[in-house]
């Protein structure tokens, strides 16, 4: 992406963020999104088909950057504590995103890097691997559907509650997956 797409994209993401924060995304508008980027409809157009497509954007690079420390971390919390306050720091904006459930695009935002994050630790950590499991890329595969679906519900629960202490919900999240992650 040239540099001038690049600022643009910024800009729409930090708008729909902006506004996220106090209405929820199914009531945004792509005018008021445009109005606050200063872009024009047709650019908001070739950078997003829509705010909750936009929203899901904004928030999976937010997420990915959080989640980059997971590479170098020597247990599996550090990802969930990561991915948890990146939740916590954008909590009115997930919560705007929920009816009941988070928004598809936003929700899938969350899978993948849930799902990235795990077989990156699956790679990392071979050895955790039950022997069950190991050698059989479809029951890894659902293993990793089974955590990813897990997590995410859990954050949707979490969100739903009202807390908004991360360590809390990682510990709770931790204590509910099963013991072979952990190790």
């Amino acid at each position: 992406m040239d540099a001038r797409s690049l600022r643009t994209r910024n800009r729409l993401r930090a708008a729909v963020l902006e506004l996220s924060t106090a209405t929820p995304i199914v009531d945004l508008t792509v005018s008021e999104i445009c109005r606050t980027a200063r872009v024009t409809r047709d650019t908001f157009y070739r950078h997003a088909n829509g705010p909750v497509e936009l929203l899901a954007d904004a928030l999976s690079a937010e997420i990915a950057e959080a989640m980059t420390e997971l590479s170098t971390a020597d247990s599996i919390g550090v990802g969930e504590r990561a991915l948890l306050d990146h939740v916590q720091r954008r909590t009115a904006v997930y919560r705007g995103a929920m009816h009941p459930v988070l928004a598809a695009p936003v929700r899938a935002g969350l899978e993948h890097a849930i799902r990235d994050g795990l077989l990156l630790w699956l790679e990392l950590h071979p050895r955790i691997v039950p022997e069950a499991l190991a050698g059989d890329a479809t029951a890894l595969r659902m293993a990793i559907a089974y955590a990813t679906a897990g997590t995410v519900g859990a954050i949707e629960a979490w969100l739903d509650s009202g807390e908004e202490e991360p360590e809390r919900a990682a510990r709770i999240i931790l204590a509910a997956s099963p013991e072979w992650w952990l190790r």
